[in-house]
């Protein structure tokens, strides 16, 4: 057996021809004989039977036939090779008789799902003819997925969702495929992935934020699914997505202003005030409660209150060193969201109670809490006052009850307008005897001033309009804010063109609550 191949005549031949004209004439008569022989002689080829060989990428098989005549045979595909003398070979050559030759099946160009078929052409006497066909096995559709350190995780069927971090993993497959079918609330890195054949590809998954959602864990079910399919749609592996939550430990907090400290609350508890100090933008008024959000794991979180002690330091409420023995503190709890109130303070001067007292509230998340509940005042305060890391990351509100100097009724608005000759005038507003429904304290009425069609600018003394507050202007049961509204950095513009026809309600609102009322009376019906 030999690879076939082609040899030129000789040097040495060609001078012993040269020789002799004799030479020639006779050698020429002596080959034309030959030749005529040689075609009498000739040998018809006689072909095998096709053989079918069935097989798996990787195997070696024997394939044996006989030949009657010189042969070569060839093999139809790449991935089918004949093997011999340690050479790997596509087409062999040999002469007449039984030959049994090495098959080497390889996985080239190997494609999920696809068998493969290679010919084995035998060619005799200037013919050629197919007496074997090897079958190369199909492979099913596998797909592979690793974590960020190269453990495979395809049994688990599960992927992590990270937090504010992509959590990364590798995708392998042998087929070329795309990720399809993510989770609205997940968000793939790049946008997309897509894979070739046998190439590792990363990819990375992180939820996407709402406010909401990014608190709870969400555990694997079937709704929630990425999928990675072939191109043409005939292959579909499906992983579960999992999301553990926020990091434990992690919190966010959201509180009235930017300043958590220096509040004053009344001593009926029902007015909490912080004054314009450092870079913040004016007076910010609430009225009955203060509002909070804790963003953190689950809405699990503690409060806890501090108070200052007789002895001037600060330590947790209810200690030996409280003034106190009654809870005047509260926070009440909906999910992530606070509403913080303060009791009436009435000092006991036969008790010893001082002329005011303070306050502070803290969140801690469950993780952060837990390491220091055995030691709580201690790990909280340092040297009378609240470790600095604690104040930064945890106060929501310190303040002060005491004594607020009350604004007269006339006050609870600033009402000005110009009148005919153009000179400023302050309106005055009394409080309503009864609450018109709004069940506020805080209602007031004013005569709609004669300002000559010129509008009037109305102050609530609230803070900073729509940071602080908002406004909402009816007449009945129909909301006319728009016609009659103009906003300003603090306070509004009534427009005032013309007497009113009916009463106007203006009404003032803190975080969606009902806070100051102002009713506006015609001037016709007055």
């Amino acid at each position: 057996m030999k690879k076939f191949s082609l040899k030129p005549l000789g040097d040495s031949c060609m001078k012993t021809l040269c020789k002799s004209w004799l030479f020639i004439g006779l050698l020429m008569a002596f080959c034309l004989a030959a030749c005529s022989d040689d075609d009498d002689d000739a040998v018809t080829p006689i072909f095998p039977e096709k053989q079918n060989i069935i097989c798996n990428s990787n195997d070696t098989r024997e394939f044996t036939f006989t030949a009657n005549t010189n042969w070569s045979l060839a093999s139809s595909a790449i991935w089918c090779k004949f093997k011999a003398d340690d050479m790997e070979e596509f087409v062999l050559s040999g002469t007449a008789g039984t030959q049994t030759v090495t098959l080497l099946v390889t996985d080239d160009n190997m494609q999920a799902g696809n068998v493969s078929v290679a010919k084995l052409e035998l060619t005799m006497g200037g013919q050629t003819i197919v007496i074997g066909e090897v079958t190369r096995s199909k492979v099913d559709y596998e797909l592979k997925i690793y974590d960020a350190d190269g453990i495979d995780i395809t049994e688990q069927g599960i992927l992590k969702v990270g937090y504010r971090d992509f959590v990364r993993f590798d995708v392998k497959a042998n087929f070329r495929f795309a990720a399809t079918n993510l989770p609205g609330w997940v968000e793939l890195e790049g946008g997309s992935l897509v894979g070739a054949v046998n190439q590792k590809v990363k990819g990375g998954l992180k939820i996407i934020e709402n406010e909401v959602r990014e608190k709870y864990p969400v555990q694997a079910s079937e709704e929630n699914v990425i999928t990675f399919a072939d191109e043409e749609g005939r292959s579909f592996k499906t992983f579960k997505v999992v999301y553990d939550g926020m990091t434990p430990g992690m919190m966010e907090l959201t509180r009235p202003s930017s300043y958590a400290s220096d509040w004053v609350v009344s001593m009926d508890g029902k007015t909490f005030t912080q004054k314009s100090t450092g870079g913040s933008t004016g007076e910010v008024t609430l009225h009955k409660r203060m509002p909070f959000t804790v963003k953190t794991l689950e809405d699990d979180f503690e409060i806890v209150f501090l108070s200052e002690g007789w002895d001037g330091n600060i330590h947790l409420k209810g200690s030996d060193f409280d003034f106190f023995t009654y809870e005047w503190i509260h926070c009440e709890k909906d999910g992530g969201k606070l509403n913080l109130t303060i009791d009436e303070y009435i000092p006991n001067a036969m008790n010893g109670d001082p002329d005011e007292r303070m306050g502070y509230v803290l969140a801690f998340s469950r993780a952060e809490y837990e390491n220091i509940k055995d030691n709580l005042e201690e790990a909280i305060v340092v040297n009378g006052e609240i470790a600095y890391k604690y104040e930064q990351n945890n106060l929501l509100v310190g303040f002060t009850q005491k004594e607020v100097k009350e604004e007269p009724d006339n006050k609870a608005f600033k009402i000005t307008y110009y009148d005919a000759e153009w000179a400023l005038q302050e309106a005055t507003c009394t409080k309503a005897d009864n609450d018109y429904g709004y069940g506020i304290e805080d209602v007031y009425i004013l005569k709609q001033p004669d300002s000559s069609g010129h509008a009037l600018t109305i102050d609530p003394f609230m803070g900073s309009y729509e940071i602080d507050w908002t406004v909402q202007i009816w007449i009945g049961d129909v909301n006319v804010t728009s016609q009659y509204m103009e906003p300003l950095e603090k306070e509004i513009t009534f427009f005032n063109d013309e007497p009113l026809e009916q009463e106007i309600h203006v009404c003032f609102k803190q975080n969606y609550m009902n806070v100051k009322v102002l009713i506006i009376l015609s001037l016709i019906h007055i």
